[in-house]
């Protein structure tokens, strides 16, 4: 059984109280702790004041055992792409320091990567320079996953594994130069956080 679950963003399609009520309903069934960040389809707002009654959550640190997860907010409004604000870098900053015994997991919608993909790479995260720059100084965050590309993508930047998740709707065919739907069924991803700080990610099809 899963000690939670992390809900990546674009929690709902369109953004209205009836699809957030509805998802609400559906993770409850889970029975598990949940924890979402918002996507580009998401209104931020309205989901924080909808969800947190229950235990679907959207925290933005999260201890669990030797790890700490960090749910960063790359919500842009009135764009598909991503953006880490300056007080959300700041924020990362913060949580950062003095991390010595912990091992990190940082969650975020957009890919802060290339992804071979010419018309998703348009949507990728603006600044991941920024991103970088605070990580790089900062040798305990082991991985970095992200939603928004509907299909699996795996890399390792400077001992970092980066790992774009495939979507628990439709899947998008990898390497593509334009939209193309993959014949793939929803999906989702266990993660297994070790004690050492290893990370192993199966991707179940269903």
């Amino acid at each position: 059984k899963a000690d939670m679950v992390l809900v990546t963003g674009d929690l709902v399609h369109d953004p209205v109280l009836a699809a957030y009520q509805k998802l609400e309903q559906q993770l409850e069934s889970l029975g598990l702790p949940t924890f979402c960040l918002p996507g580009n389809h998401d209104d931020p707002a309205l989901m924080h004041s909808l969800l947190n009654q229950t235990d679907i959550h959207t925290n933005k640190v999260i201890k669990a055992g030797e790890w700490c997860i960090v749910l960063l907010d790359s919500f842009l409004e009135g764009s598909h792409s991503g953006r880490l604000q300056e007080q959300e870098i700041e924020f990362l900053q913060q949580n950062l320091q003095g991390v010595k015994e912990e091992s990190i997991l940082l969650c975020l919608h957009h890919p802060p990567v290339s992804i071979e993909s010419s018309w998703m790479d348009a949507m990728m995260l603006e600044n991941p320079e920024d991103l970088f720059s605070v990580i790089d100084e900062q040798k305990a965050v082991r991985a970095i996953i992200w939603g928004h590309i509907h299909q699996v993508f795996r890399k390792e930047r400077n001992g970092v594994v980066l790992y774009g998740s495939p979507s628990t709707c439709i899947q998008f065919k990898p390497k593509s130069d334009e939209f193309i739907r993959d014949e793939l069924g929803p999906a989702y991803s266990i993660l297994l956080l070790h004690k050492d700080g290893r990370v192993e990610i199966e991707t179940v099809h269903i």
